[in-house]
C-alpha cells in the first residue's frame, strides 16, 4: 500500500491526480447544479438552456483552435518568452471564438432553427459572441496552469466556478429568467477567465526565468504546424463530446435533449479523469520524450485504477442516480448513462495514444484517432436513435470507443516500437551508426 501510494507522489501523477480531483469537484458540483436547474425549470426550458450550453462549449472549444495543447506541449520548454507566447495564442484564440459564436448565431435559422425559435435572434447572437471567446480562453487557462505546474490550482479555479454557477442560476430561478442556465455559465466563466488571466500575466515571467536553461527554441511554424493536425483533430472529439446534444435536439426532441444532458454530464466527468492524466503526461515529458513509453504505461494503469471502481458503480446505479434529478430522467436516461460510463474504459486507450503523439509530434495519430471515432459514434447514434431512443447514442458512444481501442492495441501488438522522435527502431539504429561512423 505504501508503494502504491508513493507512486502517485511523482511531478506527473500529482499534477495528473490534482486534474483529476479538479474534474470531480467540478462534476460532483457541476451535477448539484444540473439538479437545481432540473428543480427550478420544465424539461423543455432545460433542454433549450443545455442544448445552449453546449453548442457554447462546442463552439468555443473549436474556436480556440486547439491552442490550449500548443501551451501544453510549448510553455514549458519557451522559457523567457513564455509570456508572450501565451497572450499571443489568447488574442488568437478569442478573436477566432468571437467570430465562430457570431457567425453561427447569424446562421442559426440554417442550422439550429430551434435555438433561433425558442431565444429570438438577438439574445441568441449577443450570448454567442460574448460566451464563446469567453469560453475559449476558460479552456485555453486550464492547459497554461498545467503548463508552469500549478495543476494543483485548478480544483481551487473549478471549484470557485462551480459554486458561482450555482448561486447565479439559483438568481435567476428566483426571477423566473428562462435564460438563467446559459447566462449563469457564462457569466461565471467570465469571472474566473478575468482573475486567473490577471494572475497568469504577473507569474509567467517568473516562471520564463526558473525555465530558461533548458528552454529550446522554435519559430511560429513549429506551432502552427502543431495545431493544423491537432486542432483537425480536435474537431472530431468535440463533436463527439459537445456536439451530441445538437443531434439529440434535432432527432428527437427538447425534453430527450435534457435528458442527455444531464446523463452525458455524469458519464462525461470519468472521461475527464483520463484527460487530466494524458495533459499532466504532455506537461511533463515533453521536455524529456525518452521517458514517454513508461509514462504513457504508467498514466494507462493510474486512470484505470481511478475508473473501474467508478463504472462498477455507476452502470448498476444508474436509474438511481438519474432518479435525483427526476423520474422523468431516469425513466429515459439509465440505459444512456449505463452505457456512456462503460464507454469510458476504453476512452483511455484513445487518449493515452493522442497525448503520446502530442509529444513526438505525430500528426497522423494526433488526427487519425478522433476522426476514427467520430464516423463510427455519430452516424450510429444517428441511424439507432429512432429505435433506441437515448440508449443508442449510449450503444453508439460504447461501440465507437471500443472498436478504436481494439485496433490501437492491435497495432501497437503487432507494429514496431518507436522512440523519442517517432522512428522505427530500425531506423534509429541506421542513424545511430551513420553518426558513429561519421557520415
Amino acid at each position: 500500500m505504501r508503494s502504491a501510494l508513493a507512486s502517485w507522489r511523482s511531478p506527473q501523477h500529482r499534477d495528473g491526480l490534482a486534474l483529476v480531483l479538479s474534474s470531480a469537484l467540478s462534476s460532483g458540483i457541476g451535477l448539484l447544479y444540473w439538479v437545481v436547474a432540473a428543480r427550478l425549470f420544465a424539461p423543455d426550458v432545460l433542454g433549450v438552456n443545455s442544448t445552449l450550453v453546449s453548442t457554447m462549449t462546442l463552439l468555443g472549444s473549436a474556436a480556440q483552435l486547439n491552442l490550449g495543447s500548443a501551451l501544453l506541449r510549448f510553455v514549458p520548454v519557451a522559457g523567457r518568452s513564455a509570456r508572450s507566447l501565451v497572450l499571443s495564442c489568447y488574442a488568437v484564440g478569442a478573436g477566432t471564438a468571437c467570430a465562430t459564436g457570431a457567425v453561427f448565431a447569424l446562421g442559426a435559422a440554417w442550422w439550429a432553427p430551434d435555438l433561433l425559435e425558442s431565444v429570438g435572434r438577438g439574445p441568441l447572437i449577443a450570448f454567442f459572441a460574448l460566451s464563446t471567446p469567453v469560453w475559449a480562453l476558460f479552456v485555453m487557462q486550464d492547459y497554461v496552469l498545467t503548463a508552469i505546474k500549478r495543476a494543483t490550482l485548478v480544483p481551487v479555479e473549478n471549484l470557485v466556478f462551480a459554486l458561482l454557477k450555482i448561486a447565479l442560476l439559483m438568481a435567476g430561478g428566483v426571477v423566473a429568467f428562462y435564460g438563467a442556465v446559459a447566462v449563469s455559465w457564462a457569466a461565471a466563466t467570465a469571472v474566473l477567465v478575468l482573475v486567473v488571466t490577471v494572475w497568469l500575466v504577473r507569474v509567467l515571467p517568473a516562471h520564463g526565468i526558473a525555465t530558461a536553461a533548458s528552454a529550446v527554441s522554435f519559430r511560429a511554424q513549429t506551432i502552427v504546424g502543431f495545431v493544423s493536425a491537432d486542432w483537425a483533430g480536435s474537431l472530431f472529439s468535440l463533436a463527439v463530446n459537445f456536439g451530441l446534444p445538437l443531434l439529440v435536439l434535432a432527432r428527437l426532441d427538447a425534453d430527450s435533449a435534457a435528458t442527455f444532458g444531464i446523463a452525458w454530464a455524469v458519464a462525461f466527468g470519468l472521461y475527464l479523469v483520463s484527460n487530466g492524466m494524458g495533459q499532466s503526461l504532455v506537461a511533463h515529458v515533453s521536455a524529456d520524450p525518452d521517458a514517454l513509453d513508461a509514462a504513457c504505461r504508467s498514466m494507462v494503469t493510474k486512470a484505470m485504477t481511478l475508473l473501474v471502481p467508478a463504472v462498477v458503480v455507476i452502470v448498476p446505479g444508474a436509474g438511481l442516480i438519474l432518479s435525483v434529478f427526476g423520474e422523468h430522467y431516469a425513466a429515459t436516461g439509465t440505459g444512456l448513462l449505463a452505457l456512456g460510463a462503460l464507454s469510458a474504459l476504453p476512452n483511455v486507450v484513445l487518449l493515452a495514444t493522442v497525448n503520446a503523439a502530442r509529444v513526438l509530434q505525430r500528426k497522423s495519430i494526433q488526427f487519425g484517432v478522433p476522426a476514427a471515432l467520430a464516423f463510427i459514434v455519430i452516424p450510429l447514434a444517428w441511424v439507432l436513435m429512432p429505435f433506441l431512443g437515448l440508449t443508442g447514442v449510449g450503444l453508439a458512444l460504447l461501440v465507437g470507443q471500443t472498436m478504436v481501442a481494439v485496433v490501437i492495441l492491435l497495432v501497437r501488438w503487432t507494429g514496431p516500437r518507436f522512440d523519442s522522435r517517432g522512428l522505427p527502431p530500425t531506423v534509429t539504429a541506421r542513424h545511430s551508426t551513420a553518426a558513429r561512423s561519421g557520415s
